[in-house]
């Protein structure tokens, strides 16, 4: 939203126009007023003429300022012919969902699955989540498509090499579980430390429980959980699971890990 603003905002400036000289309410940091009528007309004409843009800027107009729904996804259609990932995104939420607009789930899922065709991340992860079968029955979760674990997983890791840090996590899951496809602790713990040294806080949390309660690894544990710990931003859900794994960690022996690890060897030998 804050990039069709922006665009908004340039096409305004281009011609000389500013669409910041009001203000809305009593805080002085907002600074978006509504355009005038010429404004509103020359993006009017550019949208029309096919700027892609321009038609993004008047869905964002309809959508903020006239809250005219109907309007919005006229321009958001225009939009979608001209092939614009976003406005397929877009127009493929509100289908699939019914807000808005009509609820048409097959068409949704066509947009959706064109925009992430393109590589755009968030239309990728709405169709991952979407698709993906729930672990458990919630009378909370309500199912909008057939459910098909193999096709959630593909959007994810597709999204996950495009370096997308959720969807890195979310795969590392996948793997984790067998979701979608073959179990592999190997490749979970790849994505999950991949994920976790950009900086990524909910795999961090994940990795410091992995080596807590999985693979016995106090030192590594204790250096995750730390870095959870030492961030200003950290959620407070992260900081507890962050807590509870080092507080783990300082319990086990140090001779634990190589038990384990001798433990294993063993079993591995004897088959």
């Amino acid at each position: 939203m804050k990039r069709v603003l922006t665009l908004l905002m340039g096409l305004m400036l281009g011609q000389g126009l500013s669409i910041t000289t009001g203000v809305i309410g009593r805080d002085p940091r907002f600074l978006l007023s509504k355009p005038s009528q010429v404004q509103i007309d020359s993006l009017r004409r550019e949208a029309h003429n096919g700027n892609t843009q321009a038609q993004m800027a008047m869905v964002e107009y309809f959508q903020l300022i006239q809250l005219q729904p109907d309007s919005a996804r006229f321009y958001l259609k225009l939009a979608v012919q001209a092939g614009q990932p976003e406005a397929q995104y877009l127009l493929g939420l509100m289908f699939l969902r019914g807000v808005e607009g009509p609820k048409r789930p097959a068409e949704g899922l066509r947009l959706l699955e064109e925009a992430a065709r393109k590589g755009y991340i968030l239309a990728m992860r709405v169709l991952y989540e979407v698709l993906e079968p729930p672990d458990s029955v919630s009378p909370l979760s309500v199912q909008v498509l057939p459910y098909d674990a193999r096709r959630a997983f593909r959007w994810a890791l597709q999204a996950a090499e495009l370096g997308d840090l959720p969807s890195m996590l979310k795969v590392a899951q996948y793997y984790m579980k067998g979701k979608g496809t073959s179990r592999n602790d190997s490749l979970a713990h790849t994505w999950l430390l991949q994920a976790a040294e950009k900086g990524y806080l909910p795999a961090q949390t994940h990795l410091a429980e992995w080596y807590a309660y999985k693979e016995l690894k106090p030192d590594r544990a204790r250096h995750w959980a730390e870095k959870i710990l030492a961030h200003p931003h950290a959620p407070a859900e992260d900081q507890v699971r962050a807590r509870v794994a080092l507080y783990y960690a300082d319990l086990l022996p140090t001779w634990l890990p190589w038990f384990r690890h001798w433990i294993l060897g063993t079993l591995a030998f004897q088959k």
